[in-house]
């Protein structure tokens, strides 16, 4: 569920090859790397210089909404959690300008602040982001891409922590109906659907349906474990 940094590379928008673009891309990429080394104060000296950069710009910048977002996943490895919201929201806002309020871009930074908030276990924040991203994807991919399983489990993790089981449940029928759809009922890539599905299930008091729900998972993978009959 957490945002990984590198990912942030997909706002991008080219940009001519400039002494000053290449140099904001150095920068940053030395941020992303030192952040991989969990060096925290080298990847926000970096991010910081890459922004300073680009100040100088009368216009909102992809570039610069990248940093920020770059730069709020690093407040938020050492827990600076006020900081983290800060560029988080930042870069949000200026995405939202830039592309619109709807462009698939946002969902990245709103994935991003909403994951910040279930860590800190404000679901209630978190839970409408999440909620607004799956929207968004939806209009870009149709209801049932199975590119929207991920967001669906999501949103069934967040509501069931917050006992909304009813919905919770919805979400993870929703997303297990779309990897049947999309792989065939049978396909093993449901089972660790299904298992998290059961797992709710328990959660919510609910032992006999989660063995039912069991009892599926064994099928599948007995089924795959089959050999093949010879042609």
């Amino acid at each position: 569920m957490h945002h990984l940094i590198l990912f942030m590379l997909a706002i991008l928008v080219s940009a001519p090859a400039q002494a000053e673009t290449e140099t904001w891309k150095t920068l940053n990429t030395a941020g992303m790397l030192a952040y991989k080394e969990r060096n925290f104060v080298l990847a926000k000296e970096m991010f910081h210089r890459a922004l300073n950069l680009l100040e100088g710009s009368t216009d909102l910048d992809s570039r610069a909404a990248t940093t920020l977002n770059n730069l709020g996943a690093t407040h938020e490895a050492v827990g600076e959690y006020e900081q983290a919201e800060l560029r988080y929201r930042h870069a949000l806002t200026m995405i939202e300008t830039i592309q619109g309020p709807e462009h698939p871009d946002v969902v990245v930074g709103l994935n991003n602040l909403a994951s910040l908030y279930f860590s800190q276990r404000a679901f209630e924040k978190a839970e409408p982001l999440w909620q607004r991203g799956l929207s968004i994807s939806e209009k870009f991919l149709g209801d049932a891409h199975p590119h929207l399983i991920q967001p669906l489990l999501t949103l069934g993790l967040v509501t069931q922590v917050q006992k909304e089981f009813d919905r919770a449940e919805s979400y993870y029928l929703r997303a297990i109906q779309i990897g049947k759809q999309s792989l065939g009922a049978g396909h093993p890539s449901l089972i660790p659907l299904y298992e998290r599905y059961a797992s709710f299930l328990r959660h919510a008091d609910r032992d006999e349906d989660a063995l039912a729900v069991d009892r599926q998972v064994e099928a599948i993978r007995a089924a795959n474990e089959r050999p093949s009959s010879p042609e």
